[in-house]
């Protein structure tokens, strides 16, 4: 998710046309930064578990693994094959101005099953907000509410809001299982 935020920043800045100096990214930047440092903290975390702890957190039969692995990799297909095939329609029938809300739409909707692919609940809501920011910027462009450019700018920074919110609730996850954990193994 850290990630996930910078390229819809950038986005976004492109957009307002670095009107603002580029300020919203720089923030941005340091909270990708400052969550990129703490998930150092989960590695730790990992080194100080036990080891007999560490295999019954790994422990997976290697054929769903492998299935698992595979339902990865064919969410990503299939979605940069959507936005591909998008892109293509949309410059076909003229609507650039609608890329901006329909990648943000897919990339909303690769959440789904990528959630029950890796049991991370957390993106069921990012996406949804991803689609409804997608959905909401798109009736606001196409009712001629706001500008192209502020429509595009307000969805992408509500993506890029979204990863990070999701960044921060893994952090306090991560903390609290931290502090289950080390209470358990201090006596």
């Amino acid at each position: 998710m850290i990630l996930f935020a910078m390229p819809w920043v950038m986005i976004g800045e492109y957009s307002w046309d670095f009107s603002d100096y580029a300020l919203g990214a720089i923030i941005v930047l340091i909270l990708v930064v400052w969550l990129g440092l703490y998930s150092i903290k989960l590695y730790e975390l990992e080194d100080s578990l036990p080891q007999d702890e560490l295999t019954d957190l790994y422990a997976m039969d290697p054929a769903q693994e492998k299935k698992r692995q595979w339902l990865f990799a064919l969410i990503f297909i299939f979605e940069g094959i959507a936005i591909l095939i998008t892109w293509m329609i949309l410059l076909r029938w003229q609507r650039e101005h609608w890329l901006i809300p329909c990648f943000a739409f897919i990339a909303g909707l690769h959440f789904f099953p990528l959630a029950r692919v890796i049991k991370h609940n957390s993106y069921y809501i990012l996406g949804i907000w991803i689609c409804m920011v997608a959905v909401g910027g798109f009736l606001l462009l196409y009712h001629h509410i706001i500008s192209l450019q502020i429509a595009n700018t307000l969805m992408t920074y509500g993506c890029a809001a979204g990863a990070i919110v999701d960044g921060f609730g893994v952090m306090i996850r991560t903390q609290q299982l931290k502090r289950n954990k080390m209470s358990e193994i201090l006596p």
